[in-house]
């Protein structure tokens, strides 16, 4: 039915297919630890942190004013939820002394559907103050500190 060419072909494609998924899989997950001594270092740990369902984290990585403001126990209770899949990165670092603003992007692949429009990225803008410790995010990417302020 189908010659030895032929079959040579679509094992070959189908090989080299099965390589490539496996070395995206392998580099994807031997990401380096994001430096914390940059602004956006800080913004990928906390969103990182969120991700892997690590909210304590991400409340460590919050402002003391903005620690002050929020319920702690409600932060921890909603963020880390670790349901996001998307891709990380940032852009457009600025800082300005003790303050700094970082662009977080996050790109979510696409279902690879018939009707499917492909992949979609969302960008928030997330602010900083530099502390004793380190950058601490004063306005977080998502709202759960916003939504859960103390009464």
């Amino acid at each position: 039915m189908f010659d030895r060419f032929t079959l040579a072909v679509v094992g070959g494609v189908l090989a080299l297919v099965a390589a490539g998924l496996i070395a995206a899989a392998l580099v994807r997950g031997r990401s380096a630890p994001p430096d914390l001594a940059s602004p956006s270092g800080v913004v990928l740990a906390y969103v990182l942190a969120e991700q892997h369902g690590d909210a304590q984290t991400a409340w460590d990585l919050l402002s003391a004013a903005t620690q002050a403001k929020a319920d702690r126990e409600r932060f921890l209770a909603h963020a880390g939820a670790g349901f996001d899949n998307a891709y990380l990165s940032t852009e457009d670092e600025r800082i300005d002394g003790s303050s700094a603003s970082v662009t977080l992007v996050r790109t979510y692949a696409g279902s690879g559907g018939l009707f499917d429009g492909g992949s979609r990225t969302v960008r928030n803008t997330v602010r900083l103050t530099s502390e004793s410790a380190g950058w601490r995010i004063t306005v977080p990417p998502d709202d759960y500190v916003l939504l859960n302020a103390k009464p």
